[in-house]
């Protein structure tokens, strides 16, 4: 503020107006005393309330002043330092009306916009931010040129200006878009904005939601949104979110994962290439519950393809073990002869009663180690094998258990492949 009533002052050194030599370029004066007293009375308030005022009352006496765009910008500084974002805003607009380049005017658009009204800008607003931000990125060369820099700004520092001032601006951009929800155009403008500066978290954010939001119009957007709300709660270098905010979206981001990928492995991954990348690479993807499970019903179609024998088993058990187990016992399985169509089920021997010459086999034919199947023989087998080895079978179904699941078979010898026991051999002791 202080910067701007000095260059007041300055301008104001003459006092009020004269009579010039011919031979010298106009200068701005004061109307007359009254209006120099006024001017020349901002620099000793300290108040900025009690300097809002005193550029009210030069405002009413003096409507017109050579000094308007000084005061014009005098007010814009008072309405910032006394946190008037509306006001500012609105002066702003009345300044690129008579000077489209004004940096201070723009940069108080671009900043301010997404501050007015609660964080919910009027529409008429959005449309005064939108243009212009674009004004700002797609006339650089005039805006950012040597003698449009403000008294305010040191040269030195002018030329640094365009490049993080770009960036704000698109952002600025994306940020109507999602005040107005186009959730696409938002998507679009946001992007832009992180291709041209990755540490914009802000950014990120927005991103994140405006691709959350496509979601169920789109579900591939939702493994790229939940990226980006890693990346806003990962990232914590420059231009991050606040600690707390970050908290509440890790948090948050943490649950939805979660839900989407049916469990938390591989989180740790994506928050770690996240933190290192504001946007997803190119072959990006989060396998969804239904993409595993698809995935998983894939596979097993081609196991059941190659082992139908195993799939009919798998499928018997499905169906006795579920709500419907007896009715399906009773009608379908209890006495059948089991499998049809000339196949044989597959298991490995678990145990063997006796263990010599059996007449009950022990099998696991679903899972290796896990007993599923009883076989019961009449006639014991001759000799015996060991736990671990193979045996093909079929049978007549006689009984089942649900828990343990066990389902019990009636056979014989000619109804199993693979036995090759045999009888010991006894040796008769010589009379002597």
């Amino acid at each position: 503020m202080r910067n701007v009533v000095l260059a007041l002052v300055a301008a104001l050194s003459i006092g009020v107006a004269q009579d010039k030599p011919a031979d010298q370029p106009a200068q701005k004066v004061a109307k007359d005393q009254q209006e120099a007293d006024l001017i020349n009375s901002l620099p000793k308030e300290t108040d900025p309330n009690k300097l809002l005022q005193t550029l009210d009352t030069w405002t009413q006496k003096y409507p017109q002043t050579q000094f308007s765009d000084e005061r014009d910008h005098a007010y814009l500084a008072v309405y910032q330092q006394l946190r008037k974002p509306q006001e500012a805003f609105n002066k702003a607009k009345q300044i690129l009306g008579k000077h489209p380049d004004d940096f201070t005017a723009l940069y108080t658009i671009i900043a301010y916009v997404q501050y007015l009204n609660n964080g919910n800008p009027a529409a008429g607003d959005l449309d005064t931010a939108e243009q212009a931000a674009n004004h700002m990125i797609k006339d650089a060369d005039a805006v950012f040129a040597d003698g449009n820099r403000p008294a305010s700004i040191p040269a030195a520092n002018w030329p640094g200006l365009r490049g993080s001032m770009l960036p704000m601006a698109q952002k600025t951009i994306g940020f109507i878009y999602f005040q107005r929800k186009d959730w696409p155009r938002a998507e679009a403008e946001l992007v832009k904005t992180l291709q041209m500066d990755p540490t914009q978290a802000q950014a990120s954010f927005m991103l994140a939601t405006a691709m959350f939001s496509q979601r169920e119009k789109d579900p591939k957007k939702q493994p790229p949104s939940i990226f980006e709300f890693a990346r806003a709660a990962s990232y914590d270098g420059a231009n991050s979110l606040p600690p707390q905010m970050r908290q509440q979206i890790l948090a948050s981001v943490t649950k939805t994962y979660a839900s989407y990928h049916g469990g938390s492995d591989g989180f740790n991954d994506l928050l770690a290439l996240a933190k290192t990348n504001a946007l997803p690479p190119a072959d990006f993807n989060i396998k969804s519950t239904s993409d595993i499970a698809a995935a998983k019903a894939e596979a097993q179609a081609a196991a059941d393809a190659a082992n139908p024998s195993l799939a009919l088993w798998r499928n018997i058990r499905e169906q006795l073990v579920g709500d419907g187990g007896p009715a399906y016992w009773d009608g379908t399985v209890k006495d059948a002869e089991l499998p049809p169509n000339a196949m044989k089920f597959k298991g490995t021997i678990v145990s063997m009663t006796p263990e010599n010459r059996p007449k009950q086999i022990v099998l696991a034919v679903e899972k290796p180690g896990v007993a599923d199947v009883t076989l019961k023989f009449e006639t014991a087998l001759p000799g015996n094998m060991q736990p671990g080895e193979t045996l093909e079978f079929e049978g007549a179904a006689k009984e089942y258990s649900k828990d343990p699941y066990m389902l019990t078979m009636e056979t014989d010898k000619d109804k199993i492949v693979g036995w090759t026991g045999k009888n010991p051999v006894v040796h008769k002791k010589k009379a002597q």
